[in-house]
């Protein structure tokens, strides 16, 4: 556990200074790489963009961007100060660091001690210490607490043990079982402990060094002083009489600014001038560094969306100590390789403008995954024509679909698809791509008012497979897994006719409607034909008894047959032939209406089926509840509505 952490020592070592070689200032990271500001834990640190590592509810260490100032605490009970200084808890907790409401204003943290602008030092629970006019603090925990007052008093356990003459000279202090340590501005080191006591029971405080620029008690054991001198050199006080001076420097620590105290004497961290921490541990040296991510999973809602489709992003990175975690959308670059194809929204979506295909580069923690879009259109476009064997296909609607401006000029058009651009004209052979003079297959012509071209115009400018499906009298226009059709005058009836061995069964047949597109409920009308459409969908067509037309919205084969099993959509009975009841009941039922003495068939066709029913029997009686997706529901008493909630 951390002694102390502050935002004092933090400013200090803002004010590059340099002794015997050593540059203290403002350190960093290497390069592309966000430095660690402070360590509770292996897994629970404080980089220097104010972001967080800590443990989630199931142990495992995850990054929670946020704009932490400074950290106290351990792996399950953590707290930190904004930037605006405001007190946040985190730690064991799947929803990251929250601020804590009610505590504004602060200056320091030490463990669970906080030290107000004001002067005044409370507890993170809201227990005020009774403390005034404070300038500095310092923590052990349960074993230690000290204090420092901006007229000089030195507290120890919240009692004055001593008196400091220019208390503006202390910079930082650090506390552990019965002791409290100041670190002057000088850099000297001076320690009080309670039983270190003259003959009159008066703590005499004693000198350390004069030359630290650090000092941190260890969080476990003897709780001996960690103090890092001006020439970047790591040394503890020694035992017993010895712990009124250093021992002996740790080996292997060199250029080192301050150290992270999270163990014992022989396990704790510390930083370089360079801004690199390494862990000391029982006599050896290891680099340490903050988790960082090795790769990246891209995933997207779509990998073959239709034009005027949204894809959504969506990345999660997989860091060095085997966390997996959901990179924010604002925490994404991503760059389309055809902008004309894919457009990228202010909310990290992507949306689908054309067919074809374009790669999506995504970049997060310096790591970039490619994934391919395939954009299909939904819909067929109409027309396309084979003349003396070159397939003919119409301008603005194809290059439209495919994501391109088309405009007129000079008799003439103009296509601009991403950086590729074409001018062509009615009758002309002649074409120009990229500026450039190109010779097409036939001369585009005018049918029916509107421009067809010569469709290996676009194998030559796009990269596009067209091939001329001959069953179906179409055209295909293919870029890997992008696929587009242009069906011609014919394909339609053919593939009315391939398909009207199936769907003819229910041309001639008559129906009454229930719910279909708002028609009248119960009123009689009669298949007269199931016509395909350009788009190769199905628009049924109907007729009343005194020759009124309906037609249903476009849908596809299989969709008929499902259509007239429905009796929520058409009946295939009379309802007024089978069921002799009252106009009003009729009226009800047609407004969609339920009232009590209602029976069991009349609910049926008002409310439809319910999602589920419940039978059981008392005093001679058959109770049935229907209960219905809504939750709505109606009870019925041998056969009889007797009660409704709706």
């Amino acid at each position: 556990m951390r002694k102390l952490l502050y935002l004092t020592l933090a400013l200090s070592l803002a004010i590059v200074l340099t002794f015997n070689g050593v540059q203290l200032g403002k350190v960093s990271a290497a390069e592309g790489e966000i430095g660690i500001k402070d360590i509770l834990s292996p897994e629970t640190l404080l980089l220097e963009d104010g972001s967080l590592w800590a443990k989630n509810l199931v142990g495992q260490s995850v990054p929670t961007p946020f704009n932490a100032v400074a950290i106290s605490g351990d792996d399950y009970e953590a707290y930190g100060i904004t930037s605006n200084g405001e007190l946040f808890g985190f730690g064991g907790t799947a929803v990251g660091p929250q601020v804590v409401p009610g505590f504004m204003g602060i200056k320091q943290l030490a463990d669970v001690y906080l030290l107000k602008n004001d002067g005044t030092v409370w507890t993170v629970r809201g227990q005020d210490t009774k403390l005034k006019d404070i300038a500095l603090i310092a923590s052990g925990k349960e074993s230690g607490f000290g204090a420092l007052s901006k007229s000089g008093e030195v507290y120890l356990g919240f009692k004055v043990v001593g008196t400091v003459t220019d208390a503006s000279s202390v910079i930082s202090m650090s506390a552990a079982d019965n002791r409290v340590a100041l670190l002057y501005d000088s850099g000297k080191v001076v320690v009080y402990e309670t039983f270190n006591v003259d003959d009159n029971f008066q703590i005499v405080p004693y000198t350390v060094t004069e030359e630290a620029i650090h000092i941190s008690y260890e969080a476990a054991g003897y709780s001996s002083l960690i103090v890092t001198l001006r020439d970047g050199s790591v040394w503890k006080n020694g035992k017993s009489q010895d712990r009124k001076k250093l021992d002996k420097p740790y080996n292997g620590l060199s250029q080192i600014v301050k150290t992270a105290a999270v163990g014992s004497a022989t396990d704790f961290y510390a930083q370089r001038s360079d801004g690199s921490w390494v862990r000391y541990k029982n006599g050896e040296v290891y680099p340490f560094r903050a988790p960082a991510a090795k790769d990246l999973e891209i995933k997207v809602s779509a990998e073959k969306p239709y034009v005027g489709d949204t894809v959504v992003i969506g990345v999660t990175a997989t860091y060095s100590n085997g966390a997996k975690v959901a990179v924010p959308a604002n925490g994404l670059k991503v760059s389309v390789q055809k902008p004309h194809l894919l457009s990228l929204q202010p909310t990290g979506k992507l949306k689908v403008l054309g067919v074809g295909q374009s790669q999506v580069n995504v970049t997060a923690n310096g790591i970039s995954k490619t994934v391919t879009i395939s954009s299909s259109l939904r819909n067929n476009l109409s027309y396309s024509k084979v003349l003396n064997g070159v397939v003919f296909v119409p301008v603005k609607s194809v290059f439209q679909a495919l994501g391109a401006t088309v405009t007129t000029a000079n008799g003439g058009f103009v296509i601009k698809a991403g950086d590729v651009t074409l001018s062509l004209k009615a009758g002309d052979k002649n074409a120009t791509l990229n500026g450039k003079s190109i010779k097409l297959k036939a001369a585009p012509i005018t049918d029916n008012g509107s421009t067809l071209f010569p469709s290996s115009l676009l194998t030559e400018a796009l990269g596009a497979k067209v091939t001329w499906n001959s069953q179906w009298k179409q055209a295909e226009i293919a870029f890997g897994d992008a696929k587009l059709k242009v069906v011609s005058t014919e394909t339609a009836g053919l593939i009315k006719r391939a398909n009207q061995g199936s769907l003819a069964q229910y041309i001639g047949k008559s129906y009454w409607v229930n719910y279909f597109q708002g028609w009248d409920r119960f009123m009689k009308v009669t298949v007269s034909d199931i016509v395909p459409d350009s788009t190769g969908s199905y628009v049924i067509v109907f007729k009343t008894p005194n020759g009124k037309t309906f037609e249903s919205y476009p849908m596809f084969a299989s969709y008929v047959d499902t259509l007239f099993a429905d009796s929520s959509s058409f009946l295939n009975y009379d309802p007024y032939k089978k069921y002799n009841w009252s106009a009003s009941v009729w009226q009800q039922i047609k407004a969609g209406q339920v009232s009590l003495g209602m029976t069991k068939e009349q609910v049926n066709l008002s409310w439809g089926s319910p999602s589920n029913k419940s039978v059981s029997s008392a005093n001679g009686k058959t109770i049935e509840v229907w209960v219905y997706s809504n939750f709505d529901s109606v009870s019925f008493v041998n056969g009889k509505v007797t009660m409704i909630i709706a």
